[in-house]
């Protein structure tokens, strides 16, 4: 039977140093530098406040890992106390040295929620320095506590935006903390804990005894779903002592802690610093404030000098940090306890890495060594059955608070919240996962294996899905930064679609599974027609073939079946496929054209290692934990097995060396190994700190700490098999290590490597002199892998993913993996702050056209519709120019193109800027004759190469030829009205968009719905109908030369793929990681894009797999020719 063993201890794995550097140490006030101490903290799921010395609230956004900061008007004091909600609209209240009090409305990336940050003050009751405050939980409420004993209630409105400030009652002393639930407010001064009933105007004592001191010590509530009268409560006491009372102040029970102090007590381990922690240390320990914190009957409690975690239920410290300095404030979630120190640190206190929940790691004990096999597929049926009651859930609209704001966003799935399955079935159906909604779409080209019959032939189905998807060239400058690795897994689905299972995406550039298959609808009709063309239109089929190609030919994953008892080791060689499952035993294959044909290689290994090529193998013996290394890697015969090390803990293979840890820590390398010679005399490397796991390619090797640093050797050669010395690299907390061969230069590799925290993938490019880190949330397939995280958590093997010249394989947990055989693609929206603007610059719009004369881009955009500033893309400084609106206009829409400017303004007057290469931003404003259409007023127009598209307040669409005003005594171009497309009532265009070229003309109506004008050609370029394009709701429409791009109402944004000349409507769309506030794209496919108020521009970098020919049957151990035919659905 599994055994289920203790909680995982609290500890810190990683410092914030990414919350920390967003904060700066100093700021310029006039002439001095003032240093920037921080205040006050407070946490939960999605964010985290932080106060400071000068009156900035610094917010650090938890989902989408971005630092907000707002400042206090007014004189610059101190804030001393911030409190977070997250209710229907996210809160964060302030409180500062003065007495005020203010609080702010976030901005809600959901539809229909706030879009505007505001702000609320609560002005002339507080005189002295705020030191508590508290939230109903509907944020309807809000009480805050000075250092003189004031209690202010607060009635929030924020429909009408109204605030509405009373004194509620008065303490003799300072408040020390407040808690509000079931209309009880619970409020803790120096001197007492009192209840005071909100309704009643009453309040009741915490017992009947004084205290015997007065001091810091607060009270919370038990958190739990119950009526008034079952309400719970926990007071801190002097002495080491802590009350359990009810809602009428009794005290039904006194805890005594201070026999459990008297012994040694556990402490946080925390991650190692350059530099004392030490602090002052009490005289005495005592409590301080308290919450509850992770699990019913835990109590947290902290002072300035302590923060204590105690178990009531059983009496025992979980754990605590003493002599840490001085401790400014401390903050819990579900989970976590942030800890805020007087030295401008931030320790992060918790039993996971940032990101995982933390009974998650449960779920290894349902796959050990000793289970049967009954046991295992009990276990597998369940994961089933969780995910099924999860899509049930699901489909029903039942998401967890927690959520709420990234459900609609499969870029930020990667870092929400789940728990994982237990013993029985009954407690599956808690699990949680990213909720799927309509809103997570990608249209799929599914391409299903069908099996030849013949006699004598065992083959496993295997299934193929080629999920196209954005494929951009590489971006002239080098990426210093973090990028987004484009691994979407949760596919763009219309309105009706049913669910499937999801297949995991990948890059690819070419058509790597067969010669001459179609890749979309269009192609095969190119393919089709390809007689009945002259050359010049086979040319022309050609070019868009290469644009399918480079921009259609993406992600292509292969899904296949292993063995049998799950999979918890994958490894990938030049000819065949390793799998070690749950229980032992070791499985090889050929690696596969069509299908897998399994055979058992041996039973009882705990990890196996394998060189690149696949000549070395190395075992590592369950129980014993002794290396053996394989004599001859054959699948029929004998094998003999020689002893290679004991007390193995992780064992790593080269081309010719192999890298050894020790059960103790230590790392030895046996060198010049070979077929005939497949170990050798072990020789001891020094090591940094002892290491638990390794990894080694071509010249470098890489090593994971205990502590989840990684170090890495560079210069491995035969003449120096060890390498040199060792390099710390400074990344995040990261828990599995792989080394990838993406490039045949010797002098570039990459290593993946998987953060337990957030389930991100981090590429590490490591060169002779550097070794830079890119991270990317792993979206979808980290939904596949968190099982398999947690399950191999206690032993400690990667198992996930293994890469060779084949491509990348990515094991999912289960007893499935994948294969992509392609290149991947990095997306990094990088912050352009223009030359002369402040980084604090808030911009509103952006629209790009062609530059008159030269290469690149004009970037136009403008902080309000009052002003407009011009940027050439090609300028390294980014030097704005201005342009001046005619007085007083107020321009609601702009367009342009290579040799005019057009403007809207809000009485639906047209004015033209003519744009020439002498002036290529123009003289002066021209306006334009618009009596022809009478009383029309334009609501949208749009500016190609030579026609100008327009849409008035009905509806109608109208078309002129000529982008440029003419000397009115000439007869003007006249505008032709269109029809638009038949919708029902109610539904009207509202938007229109033509693009650079003239080639294409998409619209918006009044409900989101896009539409696509077909049958536009040189000869018709007025076009000869409407068609709905399905799938989603967009708010903005953007067009470049060959494709569209939206903007969704949550800030997504998607590209349309499988646009041409024939298939105008293109095929599907597909999301790209972002969340925009406005969005624009060059004639190339250069988006650019305002998120949260900066101007962002979107690099990308495509990794390039450099794979060998295929092998063909060779790599077969059984000798099978496996056919497999591929039908195009």
């Amino acid at each position: 039977m599994a055994t289920h063993p203790a909680p995982l201890p609290l500890r810190e794995f990683c410092p914030l140093y990414y919350l920390l550097n967003a904060i700066p140490a100093k700021v310029q006030k006039g002439f001095r530098s003032v240093p920037v101490y921080l205040t006050a903290l407070d946490s939960n799921s999605d964010y985290m406040a932080i106060g400071s010395s000068i009156g900035m609230l610094y917010l650090y956004c938890r989902r989408v890992n971005q630092m907000n900061k707002y400042n206090i008007e007014g004189k610059c004091e101190a804030i001393t106390a911030v409190k977070l909600l997250n209710c229907f609209d996210d809160l964060v209240a302030v409180g500062t040295a003065s007495g005020r009090v203010a609080f702010y409305q976030l901005v809600s990336p959901l539809p229909g929620r706030n879009k505007q940050l505001r702000r609320f003050d609560v002005v002339g009751l507080h005189k002295s320095t705020v030191t508590a405050l508290a939230w109903s939980a509907n944020g309807m409420k809000l009480f805050s506590g000075d250092d003189k004993g004031r209690v202010v209630y607060s009635s929030v409105d924020l429909d009408q935006g109204v605030c509405n400030p009373v004194v509620l009652f008065e303490e003799p002393s300072a408040i020390v903390q407040l808690e509000y639930s079931q209309k009880v407010l619970l409020v803790s001064s120096h001197q007492r804990s009192v209840l005071f009933y909100t309704q009643e105007q009453s309040h009741h004592q915490l017992g009947t005894k004084p205290r015997k001191s007065n001091g810091k010590f607060g009270a919370c509530f038990q958190p739990a779903l119950c009526k008034q009268s079952d309400l719970v409560v926990y007071a801190a006491r002097p002495g080491l002592r802590l009350w359990r009372t009810d809602v009428r102040g009794r005290v039904g029970e006194t805890h005594v802690l201070k026999p459990l102090f008297n012994q040694d007590i556990p402490k946080f381990e925390l991650f190692p610093r350059s530099g004392s922690n030490g602090g002052c240390r009490p005289s005495e320990r005592q409590l301080g404030i308290v919450s509850c914190f992770l699990k019913e009957g835990w109590v947290l409690s902290w002072n300035e000098y302590s923060v204590y975690v105690v178990d009531c239920t059983n009496q025992v410290i979980i754990g605590g940090l003493e002599s840490s300095g001085d401790i400014v404030s401390v903050s819990c979630t579900e989970n976590e306890i942030f800890i805020l120190k007087g030295d401008r640190d931030i320790l992060r206190i918790s039993d996971c890495p940032e990101g995982l929940v933390h009974d998650g790691v449960e779920e290894s004990e349902e796959v050990q060594e000793e289970q049967h096999p009954e046991e295992f597929s009990h276990v597998i049926e369940a994961l089933e059955v969780a995910e099924d009651l999860e899509q049930q859930r699901a489909s029903l609209g039942t998401m967890e608070s927690h959520s709420r704001s990234s459900s609609v966003t499969s870029w930020e799935s990667a870092q929400g919240m789940f728990t994982t399955t237990e013993a029985s079935t009954s407690e599956l159906s808690s699990s949680r996962y990213s909720p799927i909604t309509q809103e997570d779409f990608q249209q799929e080209l599914v391409v299903k294996a069908i099996k030849l019959k013949k006699k004598g032939k065992r083959r496993r189905q295997g299934k193929r899905i080629n999920t196209l998807k954005d494929s951009e060239e590489g971006f002239k400058h080098s990426l210093h930064g973090d990028f987004n690795l484009d691994l979407s897994y949760d596919p763009i689905r219309p309105l009706g679609y049913s669910p499937e299972p999801e297949p995991t995406p990948s890059s690819d550039e070419e058509d790597i599974y067969a010669h001459g298959v179609p890749s979309s609808a269009s192609l095969g009709d190119g393919l089709n027609a390809l007689s009945l063309q002259s050359l010049s239109d086979k040319q022309k089929e050609d070019e868009e073939t290469q644009h399918l190609k480079a921009d259609q030919l993406a992600e292509s994953w292969m899904g296949y079946t292993g063995p049998g008892c799950g999979i918890l080791s994958l490894v990938v060689t030049d000819r065949h496929i390793w799998c070690l499952d749950f229980k032992g035993g070791l499985f090889c294959s050929g690696l596969p054209n069509g299908s897998l044909s399994w055979q058992k290689f041996e039973e009882n290994v705990h990890q196996v290692a394998l060189s690149p090529s696949g000549s070395l193998l190395w075992k590592v013996e369950q129980k014993t934990m002794t290396a053996y290394a394989c004599g001859k890697v054959t699948i029929k015969g004998k094998r003999h097995w020689y002893k290679a090390l004991d007390d193995t803990a992780f064992v790593a293979l080269g081309d010719d060396t192999a890298w050894i840890i020790c059960t103790n820590g230590d790392l030895y390398i046996q060198t010049g190994l070979c077929v005939d010679r497949p170990c050798a005399r072990s020789v001891k490397v020094d090591c940094p700190c002892p290491m638990a796991q390794i990894a080694a390619r071509g010249i470098v090797v890489w090593a994971l700490s205990e502590q989840r640093g990684v170090f890495y050797r560079e210069g491995l050669s035969s003449y120096c098999a060890e390498g040199e010395h060792w390099k710390y690299d400074t990344v995040r907390y990261i828990f599995c290590l792989y080394a990838v061969y993406l490039s045949k230069q010797l002098t570039s590799f990459y290593y993946v490597v998987f953060d337990q925290g957030s389930l991100f993938q981090t590429l590490i490019q490591a060169t002779q002199t550097v070794a830079t880190a890119t991270r990317a949330p792993v979206e979808r397939v980290a939904e596949r892998l968190r099982v398999a995280f947690l399950s191999q958590h206690s032993q400690g093997q990667p198992s996930l993913i293994s890469v060779s010249t084949s491509g990348v394989w990515i094991a999912s947990g289960r007893n499935e993996f994948h294969v992509a055989k392609g290149s991947l693609i990095g997306t990094f929206w990088k912050s352009i702050v223009p030359r002369g603007t402040a980084s604090a610059t808030k911009w509103v719009f952006v629209f790009s056209s062609a530059v008159p004369a030269k290469e690149g881009s004009f970037l136009w955009l403008g902080q309000s519709r009052k002003d407009l500033f011009c940027i050439w893309d090609q300028d390294l400084q980014m030097r704005p120019f201005t342009i001046q609106f005619p007085p007083d206009v107020e321009m609601v829409q702009l367009s342009a193109c290579r040799d005019a400017l057009w403007g809207l303004d809000h009485y639906g007057r047209v004015h033209i800027r003519t744009l020439s290469a002498s002036c290529s931003t123009g003289m002066h404003w021209t306006l334009l004759d618009l009596s022809q259409l009478g009383h029309v007023k334009f609501l949208s127009l749009s500016c190609g190469s030579q026609n100008v598209w327009a849409c008035d307040s009905n509806g109608m669409v109208y078309f002129r030829v000529g982008t440029q005003p003419l000397n009115p005594s000439m007869m003007l171009p006249a505008w032709i009205c269109i029809e638009p497309p038949e919708q029902p009532a109610g539904f009207h265009l509202v938007k229109i968009q033509t693009s650079p070229n003239d080639r294409m003309l998409w619209a918006l109506d009044n409900r989101g719905n896009v539409h696509v004008r077909v049958g536009i050609t040189e000869e018709m370029p007025v076009g000869t109908a409407w068609e709905h394009i399905p799938g989603l709701q967009a708010s903005q429409l953007v067009l470049s030369m060959r494709t569209a791009w939206v903007r969704l109402p949550n800030g997504e944004v998607a590209r349309r793929y499988g646009i041409t000349e024939r298939n105008p409507a293109g095929d599907y769309w597909k999301k790209i990681p972002g969340l925009v506030s406005w969005l624009a794209v060059t004639p190339m496919d250069e988006l650019w894009a305002v998120a949260t108020g900066a101007l962002n521009q979107r690099l990308t970098k495509t990794l390039q797999n450099n794979r060998s020919k295929n092998h063909g049957n060779a790599g077969s151990l059984s000798g099978e020719e496996l056919e497999e035919e591929w039908e195009v659905i």
